[in-house]
């Protein structure tokens, strides 16, 4: 079977910053896309779409439970969650180098 294999640097500092709640955001983006490499989700991110009623935050998907628990370090809210999940859709859909262009945010 073929697994898609997402390149992406392991140091965050390779990550173009993003704030969320005025903090530095990228460590949970790594922490996530680190998850779903170890669990090999990248094909389901880059072929399934939560039901539009719910996103990502109120899917009651099993793959999102696995990438809840998977995770190194859980301090998400819902919104945090769910925005870590629609990042890592993005990279699994067009790649990170894309996602790291397109992310347009300073540090504050």
């Amino acid at each position: 079977m073929y697994m898609t294999l997402i390149n992406y640097p392991r140091n965050i500092t390779s990550w173009k910053y993003v704030s969320v709640y005025g903090m530095d955001f990228r460590p949970c983006l790594l922490d996530m896309a680190n998850t779903i490499t170890t669990l090999e989700l990248w094909d389901w991110f880059k072929n399934e779409s939560p039901p539009k009623d719910s996103g990502y935050t109120f899917w009651d998907h099993p793959n999102v439970k696995k990438i809840s628990d998977g995770l190194e370090v859980n301090d998400h809210s819902g919104a945090t969650f769910g925005y870590c999940m629609r990042q890592m859709q993005f990279i699994a859909k067009h790649g990170f180098d894309k996602w790291n262009h397109i992310i347009d945010q300073q540090p504050e």
